[in-house]
């Protein structure tokens, strides 16, 4: 009999409703109509060290419009490059997230307190003096424009024409409409969004002398951010951690002008473990056709990500050898260079290379694990004679497999079985006399195969 292996992380309070989960494994469709299955589970991506640049938290990144890929560690501001990285300069914060923007000259970069400019041209780096210049979090580039929120206000400014270093005491828009102060900004499609708690409102370039921007009407969604950092562009849309009137911890995107829901109940019940919500930040990678929205929500031992190409979340996770423990995704932070997708570590200096290629993090073991949906046979017994898995083999490698015929509340021993060595391509990986049930799940863990992929599952096959 065979059943489906495959499935996302969508655990509910009820186990016996379902209690299936996928950590570090993500779904893959066939984009033929003879593959051997529709859909298969992906090993994630592992890591290793590509550069390790000052003391870290590695809190922002760019690659330019020039190929230049500039990164904030600690307080120090480094320019990576194929032979080494050149310290450009250094802010007058060590801590939390900083946003960057460019202008095909300029790189600015804000902090909540100051901002900089690191110019291209002749590569100076120095703090923006203008009196002018607001306390702001968030920087954008549009149109030539740096634009950036005023902190603890409706308020938004922009620069010079492309001259981050001026700032007129007359260049801003105050948003009365948003309901709120400005915590949240991006740009989409050549218009700016803007978030408060409560709502999005869009503005576009009109090209007015006295004032560029100005509200596109009946762009006003009812859906604030509750995160600033979780708000980023993917697949041609907004998605972002939300908030408004009937509640908050849900991940939304942008359809129109609409927002829709596109957490489930099982990734929100997480979201809600969390009280820490407002300091999440996400970032987002593409590999191999998948578009990846990788959340971090503080607080949970788990990232959270939505694949929006099956539209199905699993969990990532970080296996902490000296604390023996579960933790989140290193990465707090994604940049394109070297033809290489990399990303800052969240604590330290780290730069890693994220790659299929790679079968462990930097060389701690990348555990993944599977818990299936229930086999229930209208409450029939079901004789366990053999699981087999038709999965990656020959190598090296094990795999371990427990089962729970109550739900998931307990366990059986662990069973772990080779998957064959290497160059053994013909090897099964099958387990025996399994007993008997009406209703089980069964909980898969492995490491140390990369690119390992599980096709399909069969109970008592031939």
């Amino acid at each position: 009999m065979k059943f489906p292996i495959v499935g996302p992380s969508y655990q509910m309070d009820d186990r016996k409703f379902d209690h299936q989960r996928s950590i570090n494994l993500y779904p893959l469709i066939s984009e033929v109509s003879d593959s051997k299955d529709v859909v298969a589970l992906k090993l994630c991506p592992g890591t290793s060290i590509y550069r390790t640049v000052g003391g870290g938290p590695i809190r922002g990144s760019i690659t330019t419009s020039r190929g230049r890929s500039v990164i904030v560690s600690g307080r120090e501001v480094y320019e990576i490059t194929l032979t080494g990285e050149t310290l450009l300069g250094t802010i007058g914060t060590a801590t939390n997230r900083v946003s960057i923007a460019d202008n095909g000259n300029e790189v600015m970069i804000v902090d909540g307190a100051e901002g900089y400019i690191f110019r291209q041209s002749d590569n100076t780096f120095g703090i923006v003096t203008d009196e002018n210049f607001p306390a702001a979090s968030i920087v954008l580039e549009l149109d030539g424009y740096f634009v950036v929120n005023k902190l603890n206000s409706a308020a938004f400014y922009i620069s010079a024409l492309y001259d981050g270093t001026s700032w007129d005491a007359l260049d801003f828009a105050v948003v009365s409409s948003i309901g709120g102060n400005i915590i949240g900004m991006i740009i989409h499609k050549e218009d700016l969004w803007l978030w408060s708690n409560s709502k999005a409102i869009v503005y576009t370039n009109t090209g007015n002398a006295g004032f560029p921007f100005e509200k596109i009407e009946g762009s006003s969604i009812p859906t604030g951010c509750e995160a600033l950092f979780t708000i980023v562009e993917i697949d041609n849309a907004i998605v972002w951690l939300g908030i408004d009137k009937q509640g908050r911890g849900v991940v939304w995107r942008t359809q129109g002008y609409n927002a829709v829901r596109v957490s489930t109940q099982a990734i929100e019940k997480r979201i809600a473990q969390s009280v820490l919500r407002g300091e999440s930040f996400a970032w987002v990678y593409h590999q191999q056709g998948h578009a990846f929205y990788m959340l971090q929500v503080k607080g949970l031992d788990t990232t959270l990500v939505l694949d929006v190409a099956v539209n199905q979340w699993h969990e990532r996770s970080f296996k902490n050898a000296s604390l023996n423990k579960r933790e989140q995704h290193r990465g707090s932070t994604h940049f394109v260079f070297d033809n290489k997708n990399l990303v800052g570590d969240r604590e330290n200096g780290n730069i890693y290379d994220l790659s299929l290629d790679y079968a462990d993090d930097f060389g701690q073991v990348l555990v993944y694990e599977r818990i299936t949906a229930h086999i229930d046979a209208e409450k029939q017994n079901i004789k366990h004679n053999k699981f087999e898995l038709d999965c990656m083999v020959g190598f090296g490698g094990n795999i371990s497999l427990r089962y729970s015929d109550d739900g998931g509340f307990t366990w059986s021993a662990w069973l772990t079985i080779s998957l064959g060595d290497v160059g053994h391509y013909k090897t099964r990986a099958e387990w025996r006399r399994l007993g008997m049930a009406n209703d089980r799940v069964y909980h898969l863990r492995g490491h140390g195969v990369a690119k390992f992929q599980i096709n399909e599952a069969f109970i008592n096959g031939a």
